[in-house]
């Protein structure tokens, strides 16, 4: 299998958007008994992706790997169909198109480890990154996602110190400031909102009313307004404003139910 997919008719648009979404699937996601989080997740994300299939520009340019994490960090191998460790995973099976994308049953279960999956995010999106620019294909920086519904843990499931988020934190702060990645940390419905904004201090949302398909339309939306010449910070703001838009049509549809 090539390393590179073959997008196909590209209707106007050559480059390539690499998109990486990190997906909590501790055991806080099987909550509330009656209604799991991630029931409710799994729904949105095999809607959000069949929908997206007739949708040429993002179709045309949006590649997606998908990470999941709890007590341990996994990958989406697409030509397997399972969640698999890093380790153990084919880099050209790691980022599909959009319109390709077959997203796993994802279950609940284990510990938090946020940190190791943003970890192992960077390396994906830089090593993707690079390959792209070593084939000559138009790429723009990565755009990570962390998605999460509880608190950074350590590995004996306690929740983590601010202070014990600094070394990371800082890797995404340069990271962003030398324009090799984007990062956006989304909290739902029990989040852990202080720790996310030391890991990204301008661009971590608190979504509690927003659905998952909403959330997703938020991210995928955003990440395709990126330009080579903004600033992550110009983008987070960009994110905001965006999020405030669905939520002034959130209410205003609620009001005329």
């Amino acid at each position: 299998m090539s390393s590179t997919y073959d997008f196909g008719p590209a209707e106007g648009y050559h480059e390539r958007q690499p998109v990486v979404l990190l997906l909590d699937t501790s055991a806080s996601m099987g909550r509330p008994a009656e209604q799991p989080r991630i029931d409710a997740l799994n729904d949105a994300l095999a809607r959000w992706f069949d929908g997206e299939r007739t949708t040429p520009r993002l179709r045309a340019r949006v590649e997606v790997c998908l990470v999941a994490f709890d007590s341990w960090v996994r990958v989406f191998d697409v030509g397997r169909g399972e969640l698999v460790p890093v380790e153990q995973a084919a880099p050209e099976r790691l980022f599909v198109p959009v319109d390709r994308m077959r997203p796993p049953r994802l279950a609940a279960s284990g510990l938090t480890r946020l940190t190791d999956a943003v970890e192992t995010a960077l390396e994906l999106a830089g090593a993707r990154y690079r390959r792209l620019q070593q084939q000559h294909v138009p790429v723009r920086r990565p755009f990570l996602w962390v998605l999460t519904d509880g608190a950074p843990s350590d590995a004996q499931g306690n929740r983590m110190e601010p202070a014990a988020l600094a070394d990371i934190a800082r890797r995404v702060r340069l990271g962003e400031e030398r324009g090799e990645f984007v990062l956006q940390a989304i909290g739902v419905r029990g989040a852990d909102l202080e720790l996310l904004q030391v890991l990204a201090p301008k661009a971590a949302l608190m979504l509690e009313e927003l659905s998952f398909g909403q959330i997703l339309d938020l991210l995928f939306q955003s990440s395709d307004r990126i330009t080579p010449d903004r600033t992550a910070e110009d983008i987070h703001r960009e994110v905001r404003q965006y999020n405030d838009k669905l939520e002034r049509m959130r209410r205003l549809e609620e009001q005329h139910r």
